[in-house]
């Protein structure tokens, strides 16, 4: 059922487009190819290799606008899977007042991203950065205040197929456990207000999350509870973006499980988190234009604290430069991370194995087209 609804979704994105291109005003087709070389202390393979460079993804984006309806997707092609990371239809019902359909974007925390690098903050791993779901959304905009409120239903994939682009609460098993839960009937809303004084523009606003968790097994529900409080400010190429998130998975408790952690999947992986707690971000940037593009350089900070004290935090530092030249998009980064998922752990906010920081040096190359 659930690859119907994709299947659906999909569908009605692409019919308009080849069925009916003379009435197109906007039609935009695009993509990239990604490869990425890295280099991690805490892997012998790759310190005795020299580091590792690898196909990172192709992607396949198109827009397009007729009047005031139109539609977005991309498509992602990785090594071993694929996946929709958005795609819907939208209606700009006026100038103030836009309504989305479709494998939408969830409106929480920071606007557009609580990171400037490659690997994205811990919010992301979490479920609460770029992350998106099938269902509606509208925007409402009145000066410099903007509404952001959406019904998802279902994550794009969800169940026990963790191709989802950000963490989802999903069904899978680590280790002798097995979780059977499912994200569903999830309401968001993003309140900002953006003020500005000459060169200085802030962003200031709070955001709120409720869903449902629905353990298929037992056909029992639990629910989250999320909520977030956020600032970015810009001022003559510098920025600053800080973020206090709370969350809380109340899963239903089979008996089987320790309720204090929780499993997600994302990208073809599942993982244990810790069930609540808190996520810290703080970020600082500058921008720097040139004659042939612009430099971005950035330290994003983000800390994940459990509520549960046997557990440990997680930390992800990152200092970096983002490269832009033409059409050619380049990351180089530095991630100094202390029991973190995929950088020398494997999972967040649990008790940690050492005590030691993990390194990682990468380089993420990107040509748009």
């Amino acid at each position: 059922m659930k690859k119907s609804i994709i299947n659906l979704a999909v569908a009605s994105i692409l019919l308009p487009v080849f069925a009916a291109p003379a009435v197109a005003d906007d039609l935009n087709i695009g993509g990239s190819v990604r490869a990425n070389y890295s280099y991690s202390d805490y892997s012998e393979s790759s310190k005795d290799k020299g580091g590792d460079f690898d196909f990172n993804l192709v992607s396949i984006t198109f827009a397009d606008k007729w009047n005031d309806i139109g539609v977005k997707a991309e498509y992602r092609f990785y090594d071993g899977y694929d996946h929709l990371k958005y795609g819907y239809a939208f209606w700009d019902v006026n100038e103030d007042l836009t309504i989305n359909g479709g494998a939408i974007s969830k409106p929480f925390g920071n606007k557009g991203y609580a990171s400037h690098n490659w690997w994205y903050s811990l919010n992301y791993y979490m479920g609460f950065e770029d992350d998106y779901g099938v269902g509606v959304s509208a925007q409402y905009e009145n000066g410099i205040s903007l509404s952001e409120f959406a019904f998802i239903k279902n994550a794009i994939y969800g169940g026990t197929d963790h191709r989802d682009f950000a963490g989802t609460v999903a069904k899978g098993t680590v280790g002798d456990t097995s979780y059977n839960n499912e994200e569903t009937n999830t309401l968001a809303g993003r309140q900002s207000f953006t003020l500005t004084s000459g060169e200085l523009t802030t962003i200031v606003g709070a955001s709120v999350e409720y869903g449902q968790l629905y353990n298929s097994e037992f056909g029992e529900n639990g629910d989250t509870f999320n909520y977030a409080l956020h600032l970015d400010m810009n001022y003559a190429g510098w920025g600053l973006q800080a973020q206090y998130l709370a969350y809380d998975f109340d899963q239903y408790d089979d008996g089987k499980i320790d309720p204090n952690k929780i499993g997600m999947g994302m990208l073809g992986g599942f993982y244990e988190v810790a069930s609540k707690g808190n996520i810290y971000t703080a970020n600082l940037s500058k921008n720097i234009a040139t004659s042939w593009g612009s430099l971005t350089v950035y330290n994003d900070f983000s800390m994940v604290q459990p509520d549960v004290e046997e557990f440990d935090d997680s930390i992800l530092n990152t200092t970096g430069v983002s490269i832009a030249y033409g059409p050619l998009f380049i990351y180089v980064d530095h991630y100094m991370a202390k029991n973190v998922l995929w950088l020398g752990g494997n999972s967040l906010g649990l008790a940690q194995t050492d005590d030691d920081w993990d390194h990682r040096f990468n380089i993420n190359f990107a040509y748009y087209f």
